[in-house]
Formats: structure tokens, C-alpha cells, sequence
């Protein structure tokens, strides 16, 4: 199978590969600031150059076997996949890939519905399928929808970390977590 083709699903989400189709949809989410402040790397603004070449990026990382990235659409009440991408979940991996670094992003309308939870959870039941050992993730002491996402996932607290924030332009302390198979 063509690496480019990988779908994950749960009852109420479809997880594939980003394409082109979605660099609009990317940039209008994107480019709020309440979605880029969190994150580790999204800039702030965020426009659809940025979203080209983020799409362009994530490809030749998951054909180079260096991530596995995901856009996020949901499943409507009769389970056909509704329009429109609702958000972003991946994992950059380690050399070997038997590590990898999760993150997750929801837009706004459809924060607090478990979709964060629920991708991420599916990504890291794949990574397990993939013999995978071990998955980190941070979040800055003051996301607490993300914190609860890493501790539901069964990620321990780790120490802390500087991480780059390019919406911030400065690198920031982010709580780290692990979870291990």
C-alpha cells in the first residue's frame, strides 16, 4: 500500500493523509491565534502559502518514513464522512522508528467533543500495530484541554522542556509526557 493512502477511522472520525484540496481549510483554521499559540509548530499568521507548503512537507516526511500526519474530518449522524477538515494529528518519528513525538490540533468550533482525544488515541493504537515503543508529547502548562487529552491517553508527566513555538518567535517550557508499550 502506498503509504500516501493511509486512512485511520474510529466510529466518528476519518484520519488520512493531507492534500492539496486541503490547503484552504488548513489556512482559515490555522491562522487563528487560539489554535497556533498552542502548538509547537504552526506560525502565526498563518496563510496558505504556509499550508502548501506544510502539505508538500508532510508527504515527503511520510514517503521518507520520517511522520505519520493526519487531517482530521468527522463522520455525520448516518456515518458518511461530513465536509471539511476539523483538524490535525501526527507523530514525527525517531531514525529506527521505533519512537516517535505526538501532537494533536482541534479548530475551535469543534474543540471539546473528544475529537482530540479520540485521533490521537486512534494514531497511537497504530503506532503500537507498528511496533512502535514509545511516544512522547508536550503542552504548555497552561493548555489544559491538552493535558487532559495527554493523561487520558495514559501518558506519564516526563520533566519539562524548551521547545520552539514559532507563533511565539521564542522557544517555551512545555510539560513533557511519554507513554510506553
Amino acid at each position: 500500500m502506498n503509504p500516501l493512502d493511509l486512512r485511520l477511522e474510529t466510529p466518528r472520525l476519518v484520519l488520512r493523509v493531507p492534500n492539496d484540496a486541503d490547503a484552504e481549510a488548513l489556512a482559515a483554521w490555522l491562522t487563528e491565534w487560539e489554535i497556533a499559540r498552542w502548538t509547537a509548530n504552526i506560525p502565526h499568521p498563518y496563510g496558505i502559502e504556509n499550508a502548501r507548503s506544510w502539505i508538500a512537507d508532510v508527504r515527503a516526511s511520510i514517503e521518507a518514513a520520517r511522520a505519520l500526519s493526519f487531517v482530521i474530518e468527522r463522520r455525520d449522524a448516518a456515518g458518511a464522512i461530513a465536509p471539511g477538515v476539523i483538524g490535525g494529528v501526527g507523530v514525527a518519528l525517531d531514525g529506527p522508528g521505533k519512537e516517535g513525538d505526538l501532537g494533536w490540533w482541534i479548530a475551535i468550533p469543534h474543540q471539546g467533543n473528544g475529537y482530540a482525544f479520540e485521533a490521537a488515541a486512534r494514531l497511537v493504537e497504530f503506532c503500537w500495530s507498528m511496533e512502535m515503543t514509545r511516544l512522547t508529547a508536550g503542552a504548555l502548562p497552561d493548555n489544559a484541554p491538552s493535558l487532559a487529552v495527554a493523561r487520558k491517553l495514559g501518558m506519564r508527566p516526563n520533566g519539562k522542556l524548551l521547545r520552539s513555538q514559532p507563533a511565539r518567535e521564542t522557544p517555551r517550557e512545555t510539560l513533557e509526557f511519554v507513554l510506553e508499550r
